[in-house]
């Protein structure tokens, strides 16, 4: 496996690692998992000429980049160099507003993937060619199957591959890049093969299609092609330089660089609409973006000034770019970038999917497998329609302590930064507490009679819920899932701190005391249901217990909101709080669960309360570096 081509030299080393394993994904890949062989390949490459110019980093622009520090620099101009990542694209005629490129950028993909998944990959990732006829190429950008012969390991070409792997399918858009310069070399597509799948199982719990006699509603497979077709935009774009934008699902899907939630709708009857799961165009941001890396400025125009007008009209045009540092971190802030997400109001959003969830829960039945599949594996479809919600209720926590804002630059026309309202606050919280109620909770009782226990083969996953009853399906676990999500983004660190302090700032903002009463005046409410529900009112109350007193000795919060929690903790178990004048401890009717309940929710916070303190000291927060002054951490992710 050591090859030669004309710009680069592959050589391939067959190692062994030796050692104890650990965990199980060496076992489900080898033979054994304390020695495994594979193979390292090293390469050698080419550096490209020096014709290419490279552009200037801009945050606002939507690309990743590289960077290194030039000690020539003046002490006044920036140490730290930054280049947008892209390939090299020049105009046949530079004079002309529409021309074709000298060498157009050209994506090859691999012969081994399947149909119709191959068909679905070529025309996704053709939608790239609008983008750049946006910004004066003719035909500059295509997607085309790998002729015979062509080797991947071959740097002069950009690749898509369909991989096998046995863990989950993430998809991955790398590319070799110029470090010098920024220019990307070789575009580099993985696909893996099981992504499909789970957009397949969210139609199959959606439609629950395989009615007896009659064919599988191809609307499964169609949502899944689909998806495909954005998936080849998204891991192309990261190819041809563009990062994730996060917040362009709360402006009419205007990127394939988000991650989508397809969104379906549902009409009158009760029918499902799936025919707008996904896009099927470009996104009106991707155009604007791909104008700032590969547009030429007119003859006599300066590249510099010609850059930051474009940026002012992107942004005059209404878009916005944020992305993944701001919209993975379960502390995030801003109101409209998430994963997974849809809609312009996160909490509007989620009360609809939790409508569309309860219709679809209710007819969920056998025609949700296939015949002859055995009856326990409705819960690998049932998962996925039970959680639907999950990243929505992720969006929707984090307009709480939320702040509205952008990577704003001194001077440009993007808005200031601003707490999110007092009043979206308020409709995010309130969706959070429906969304936990008992009622959202439950799963029909119609549904557990059909799940029997795992059947001999068919093992539990990391696709199944985890049970507390043993073999059996465990009624109670969905909801505990539900619950421990919400409250583990609500009482999260850095939210619980910024919800103090925004009301110290502006005292019509949700104060924290404000938050924990509302949470728990809907929690423990007085009125216990019948039923499951009793169980799932009970368990929600005892896990709102423990997150509060979680938060109560968290380190990383500040002293006054551990204050202020342990103050929380102490009204409920005594009185003068939301569970009532007397408190958990005199809650409820003599030897009613309620009132045993109760009593072990009011020890347990007595006994916490009754710690050392000392036992739970705030985490000290490092002094920035002083003496000799230097620069910033340069360590990178080139993961984009």
């Amino acid at each position: 496996m050591t090859k030669n081509f004309p710009k680069n030299t592959e050589v391939e080393a067959t190692i062994t690692l030796t050692g104890q394993a650990t965990g199980a994904y060496l076992r489900s890949v080898t033979p054994t998992p304390d020695a495994v062989t594979v193979r390292q390949r090293h390469s050698f490459i080419e550096l490209p000429d020096n014709q290419y110019k490279p552009r200037i980093f801009d945050p606002r622009a939507g690309y990743g980049s590289i960077s290194y520090m030039d000690f020539t620099t003046p002490i006044s101009d920036p140490i730290v160099k930054r280049y947008i990542a892209r390939h090299r694209l020049e105009k046949k005629d530079p004079n002309a507003a529409m021309s074709e490129a000298i060498e157009p950028i050209v994506y090859y993909l691999d012969r081994g993937t399947p149909e119709p998944v191959a068909s679905a990959l070529i025309a996704g990732g053709n939608w790239w060619n609008q983008a750049y006829e946006a910004a004066g190429f003719k035909n500059a950008f295509r997607v085309e199957l790998a002729p015979e012969g062509m080797d991947l390991m071959d740097v002069r070409y950009n690749v898509i591959q369909w991989v096998h792997r046995s863990t989950r399918g993430w998809s991955y858009g790398s590319s070799v890049r110029d470090p010098r310069t920024g220019e990307i070399m070789k575009g580099h597509v993985s696909l893996g093969s099981l992504r499909v799948r789970q957009d397949y199982l969210i139609a199959q719990g959606l439609l629950q299609p395989f009615e007896e006699g009659k064919p599988a509603d191809p609307k499964m497979l169609e949502m899944a092609i689909a998806r495909l077709e954005q998936l080849s935009a998204h891991e192309i774009g990261h190819t041809i330089g563009l990062a994730h934008s996060y917040a362009t699902s709360a402006n009419n899907r205007s990127s394939v660089m988000d991650y989508p939630y397809p969104v379906i709708s549902e009409n009158e009857k009760g029918e499902l609409d799936l025919s707008n799961a996904y896009d099927n165009k470009i996104g009106d941001w991707d155009k604007w973006a791909i104008k700032y890396g590969y547009e030429i400025p007119p003859a006599g125009v300066n590249e510099e000034e010609f850059l930051k007008k474009m940026l002012e009209d992107t942004y005059a045009a209404g878009h916005e770019f944020i992305t993944d540092s701001d919209s993975r971190d379960p502390s995030g802030v801003h109101p409209r970038s998430h994963l997974w997400d849809n809609g312009a109001s996160a909490p509007a959003e989620l009360m609809r999917m939790l409508k569309l969830r309860e219709n679809r829960l209710k007819t969920f039945g056998l025609n949700a497998i296939k015949e002859g599949q055995p009856q326990a594996m409705l819960e690998e479809v049932l998962v996925p329609l039970f959680l639907m919600h999950r990243y929505q209720v992720e969006a929707t926590s984090k307009l709480i302590g939320g702040l509205d804002y952008t990577y704003k630059i001194k001077g440009d026309n993007q808005t200031s930064q601003s707490w999110v309202t007092a009043k979206d606050q308020q409709d995010a919280l309130n969706a959070l507490i429906f969304a936990i109620a008992p009622d959202q909770l439950e799963v029909p009782a119609h549904i557990l009679a059909l799940i029997p226990p795992r059947p001999f083969g068919y093992g539990r996953t990391r696709e199944t819920f985890v049970p507390r009853t043993g073999p059996t399906f465990d009624p109670i676990a969905p909801a505990e899932s539900v619950v421990d999500l919400a409250f583990n983004f609500l009482f999260e660190g850095g939210r619980v701190n910024r919800v103090y302090l925004q009301n110290l700032q502006d005292n019509s903002l949700p104060s924290l005391d404000f938050m924990l009463n509302q949470i728990s005046k809907q929690v423990f409410a007085s009125t216990l249901p019948t039923g499951l529900k009793a169980e799932i009112k009970l368990m929600t109350e005892a896990k709102l217990v423990d997150h509060l007193i979680a938060l109560s000795k968290n380190a990383s919060v500040s002293n006054s909101v551990r204050a202020i929690t342990r103050n929380h903790l102490t009204n409920l178990q005594n009185g003068n709080g939301p569970a009532g004048s007397n408190g958990l401890k005199a809650r409820g009717t003599a030897n009613s669960i309620l009132a045993s309940h109760s009593k072990y929710l009011s020890e347990k916070i007595g006994a916490f309360l009754e710690l050392p303190v000392e036992l739970a000291v705030q985490e000290k927060l490092k002094v920035p570096d002083g003496a000799p002054i230097g620069s910033e951490d340069m360590s990178c992710d080139f993961e984009f």
